[in-house]
């Protein structure tokens, strides 16, 4: 039997959470993770919460707009007891990063490596935080990717792991350039170049074992988030496709078609019965 599907409104209940239970956000993929982390890190300390934003990997320092508090941990010999021993009293978002990585030219955005999963894991049960929001996977700037042998660097306590994909990149040919690891995602997908890249491709990328959710607990709630759809020509073509996909996968609880720069990102949801 075809599983029911339905299409709402984002509603509250997501962000609406309350401040004796932490909850972890890893963000993966490719496509605008970042813009997705700090518009969901808004939405909480909206709802009251005390927001910490991070990386596993390496990421772009943020504006100093994007947070109120920054920390550098790289003086700091037990990170743990640093950030559990912090006082925040009102909501915030606090970004926290390892070091600064210097880059070749001095025009070059800012770089900076991020925490560990494990220490994502043992702040949940001891911080102020009461949510965590992370970004577990890097891309360099591309719409879609496969995961290398060693990504991503999911913590294991994550409640949601959000998979991001430029819609800019659905419904046209494959081609390496604009794929992320394109060795790894053309054997994972099946996919050859000049395919088009279509709802079997992206069910494929999702549902396999080494594909997008790959690490991602099994109890996390896991959710497409298919971004820029500001660039894409054919609107309901793409939500066909978003239906289509979540017909053919199990891995799937929603899938939230978005544009993160719009003043109202995300457009519609879709989820299972």
């Amino acid at each position: 039997m075809k599983p029911e599907i339905h299409y709402h409104a984002l509603h509250s209940s997501p962000f609406d959470l309350p401040t004796s239970t932490p909850l972890v956000l890893a963000l993966v993929g490719g496509g605008g993770k970042t813009s997705a982390a700090f518009w969901l890190a808004n939405q909480f300390r909206r709802q009251g919460h005390c927001v910490f934003v991070s990386t596993t990997t390496k990421m772009f320092l943020p504006k100093e707009t994007q947070a109120d508090h920054f920390i550098n941990l790289e003086q700091e010999e037990n990170p743990l007891i640093a950030l559990s021993q912090l006082h925040l009293s009102d909501p915030s978002i606090t970004f926290c990063y390892q070091k600064r990585i210097k880059g070749n030219n001095t025009n070059d955005k800012i770089k900076v490596s991020g925490v560990t999963a494990e220490l994502i894991d043992n702040l949940k049960s001891d911080s102020p935080f009461t949510v965590f929001i992370i970004e577990a996977d890097g891309a360099k700037c591309l719409p879609i990717k496969a995961p290398d042998r060693h990504e991503p660097c999911i913590p294991i306590s994550s409640d949601m792991v959000i998979g991001v994909t430029g819609a800019e990149i659905i419904h046209t040919r494959a081609t390496p350039e604009r794929i992320h690891r394109w060795n790894t995602f053309s054997a994972l997908t099946q996919c050859s170049e000049g395919d088009m890249i279509d709802h079997r491709i992206l069910g494929n990328l999702i549902e396999h074992q080494h594909g997008m959710f790959k690490h991602a607990p099994e109890q996390a709630t896991k959710i497409w988030l298919i971004n820029k759809i500001d660039l894409v020509t054919n609107y309901q073509q793409l939500t066909q496709l978003a239906h289509q996909v979540m017909i053919q996968t199990t891995q799937l609880d929603a899938i939230w078609l978005a544009s993160m720069h719009s003043r109202t990102p995300i457009k519609d949801v879709l989820t299972r019965n």
